[in-house]
């Protein structure tokens, strides 16, 4: 899958028909064929998107409906979502007849106060009441020439403030959905779901929306555009992290492609053509393709890389930090890909270290100098590194280990530690620059707060009798944090958790008719474990830095991992390629800005390619 996407970088130059040629005339599969050209569309279509005088609207913007919300999952019937008074705080609405409800200016941010009545009905005894405390959560998402959410503000009276930063011009479809409309405390989880029952997800859409905003351009302000165009590359404090709120307005969504606009090429052979990559890349489903754009910088992208990947990383490397790369060799002389060696740490107490299959045995007298990429973390996690390792594939001078986190904090620790140990042994004296990317927050979550898994809590002795799941997170990543704090890394990162469990806009999977989604088990619990998880960081570790992994994912419940099967189970956590895409990228550059320090700019010129003169 990846392999096509790099293959597509060097043909980037070529026109649509010499692709297609190639494709037909060299003897590529069907699904090859689809992800080279759907690399080389993208990165045309891209430049199509650059700014001009005009300030031009997305040809590809979304229209209402376009986007899937409701998608057949059981839930409950008492709601609040229809006792909900709108009043705007930021922008007058238009007319009653007008087409749009506002019209606002790109760099803007718009904000309304829903306020619970429940004398909206009729009825002399209204079927609800309104918690006068507050409480009701939401989902807030709008679409059309990008795909962005907001922040809503519970002001524990029965009103809330939601609030939404609109950057590229065009006409937004916004909605807002009650999740629960009378949630738990966090702190009143875990129950026993015995003698007491989680909320089940709602995914009502609030009386009175969706809203059609209209965004107009303002000519002082740039509008999207990329490297080539002046926007420099992103910084460290651009890629990382002061709050848990604070990623929420430094990139979006920007929509560069749709198959129902008269300007898409296809990219299937006819059609009769489907394929699961089709359906994954949203050709053969939802029919859009996405691209996230930080607002002040540019991420590094797949065509940057690709003197790396032909080869010349470890040349670079060598440069830039004194390396001695040679390729290691497996029993039969055969030489490895270093970038291929990762070791998978188990999560029970005997850790064993299992090399790739590709590898065989690895002689271990082969002393490995260069970058060692370590991975802690779940599932989400091990999909990461499997695109990074895309990335730097050809490389014999990154290693990468990955350490499993399935199963909590709490059961992992003890596995975390001895590999880390290990590392550290058999590095010990050697030319090895350590970096490390780490989260725990899924898998924690479920253990910990789920009533569907009070069992495995009795039965493990996870917590104490009556501790939160809260606390007992907490106290866990003290721990853990302790523990990578005092590592020797030259970097160190925590990523946040990503919003698992979405429901509202997430397709494709075949719903149980008479399950609901318990409260346990939405991306609101992964906020709240987030903010656990910052506060431990910025007062234990100084030397521990912060990735965002949750407002990039909470707007894209239609891009999650999709199987022939149609699964629901883990396929509600697991973000799409696009996503794992800017995860891999990020954590790239990441490495480079932590190493390279005030040499970015070379390292960055040296490894994509460029001569040292080009560097200057």
């Amino acid at each position: 899958f990846f392999l096509m996407l790099v293959v597509s970088v060097l043909l980037i130059d070529m026109e649509s028909d010499q692709i297609h040629h190639s494709i037909r005339g060299e003897g590529w599969t069907q699904d090859q064929g689809i992800m080279a050209a759907a690399e080389n569309n993208i990165i045309r279509k891209e430049q199509a998107l650059l700014p001009s005088a005009s300030f031009p609207e997305n040809e590809f913007a979304l229209s209402p409906g376009e986007l899937p919300g409701y998608t057949g999952w059981a839930r409950p019937e008492q709601t609040l979502a229809g006792y909900f008074d709108i009043a705007p705080l930021s922008h007058t609405p238009e007319g009653l007849h007008m087409k749009h409800h506002s019209i606002i200016n790109s760099g803007d941010k718009f904000s309304l106060l829903l306020t619970c009545n429940h004398n909206r009905t009729s009825e002399p005894e209204p079927p609800y009441e309104c918690p006068s405390t507050g409480g009701t959560l939401f989902y807030v998402r709008a679409y059309g020439p990008s795909v962005i959410t907001g922040l809503v503000t519970d002001h524990l009276n029965a009103s809330y403030s939601l609030e939404i930063q609109f950057v590229d011009p065009g006409v937004y479809t916004l909605e807002a959905v009650v999740t629960f409309s009378v949630p738990l405390e966090f702190d009143e989880f875990p129950i026993d779901g015995e003698t007491s029952i989680e909320p089940g997800y709602e995914g009502y859409m609030v009386s009175g929306f969706p809203l059609s905003i209209r965004v107009v351009p303002v000519q002082e302000l740039s509008s999207p555009s990329t490297k080539q165009d002046g926007k420099p590359w992103c910084t460290l404090a651009q890629l990382t992290e002061s709050s848990p709120q604070s990623a929420l307005y430094k990139g979006h969504w920007q929509v560069i492609d749709n198959v129902a606009r008269s300007s898409h090429q296809p990219l299937t052979p006819d059609e009769t053509t489907v394929s699961l990559d089709g359906y994954r890349m949203g050709l053969n489903s939802v029919g859009i393709r996405m691209r996230y754009e930080y607002e002040e910088c540019e991420l590094i992208h797949i065509k940057d890389l690709v003197g790396g990947i032909s080869g010349g990383m470890d040349k670079c490397l060598e440069k830039q930090f004194g390396f001695d790369i040679r390729a290691p060799y497996i029993d039969n002389g055969l030489a490895i890909e270093m970038s291929d060696n990762s070791t998978d740490a188990g999560n029970n107490s005997n850790v064993s270290s299992i090399a790739n299959e590709t590898l065989g045995g690895v002689n271990d007298e082969v002393s490995f100098e260069g970058v060692h990429v370590i991975f802690i973390g779940d599932s989400v996690m091990r999909l990461v590194r499997f695109f990074f390792l895309k990335l730097v594939q050809g490389s014999f001078g990154i290693k990468v280990t990955f350490i499993e986190t399935n199963g909590g904090i709490h059961a992992t620790m003890h596995g975390i530690k001895s590999t880390l140990e290990d590392i550290q042994r058999k590095e010990e004296g050697a030319n090895v620059k350590r970096v490390i990317m780490f989260n725990s927050g899924l898998h924690d979550i479920d253990i910990l707060c789920s009533s569907k898994r009070a069992k495995t809590r009795n039965t493990t002795n996870v917590m104490s009798e009556g501790e939160s799941c809260s606390d007992a997170y907490r106290e866990a990543m003290v721990q853990l944090i302790h523990v990578l704090d005092e590592y020797p890394a030259d970097l160190k990162v925590f990523r946040s958790t990503t919003a698992g469990w979405h429901k509202y806009g997430n397709y494709g999977f075949s719903w149980r008719a008479n399950n609901m989604q318990p409260m346990s088990r939405s991306p609101h619990l992964a906020h709240h474990f987030n903010t656990i998880a910052y506060d431990i960081i910025q007062k234990q570790s100084n030397n521990i830095i912060i990735a965002d992994g949750y407002w990039l994912t909470l707007p894209r419940p239609d891009h999650t991992q999709t199987s022939l099967e149609n699964q629901v189970g883990k396929h509600l956590v697991h973000p799409g390629f696009e996503v794992l895409s800017v995860f891999a990228r990020r954590w790239f550059m990441l490495i480079l800005l932590g190493l390279c320090g005030d040499s970015f700019e070379s390292c960055m010129s040296c490894i994509g390619g460029a001569s040292d003169e080009d560097a200057t």
